[in-house]
């Protein structure tokens, strides 16, 4: 091989290195990211069924408390 291709191979492969260090990098940081978000999701289901279950209670509240007619319409 000419010394000019040998010096476009090692080119080649420093480009091909540092594009699979980028892509590397870019992977970690999606995984960060997904792991981050998964937790935010589960705090919210938590939160959503917290609040499932506060808005059960206070139907049942109402439910067994006296049934007085809401007020009549402003006419």
């Amino acid at each position: 091989m000419d010394p000019a291709g040998v010096l476009l191979a090692l080119e080649e492969r420093k480009k091909w290195r540092e594009r699979r260090d980028r892509l590397r990098e870019r992977a970690r940081q999606l995984q960060r990211r997904k792991a981050y978000l998964q937790r935010e999701l589960a705090r919210v289901r938590k939160k959503v069924s917290e609040y499932n279950n506060l808005l059960s209670n206070l139907k049942d509240v109402r439910l067994d408390g006296d049934r007085t007619p809401p007020p009549a319409a402003f006419r």
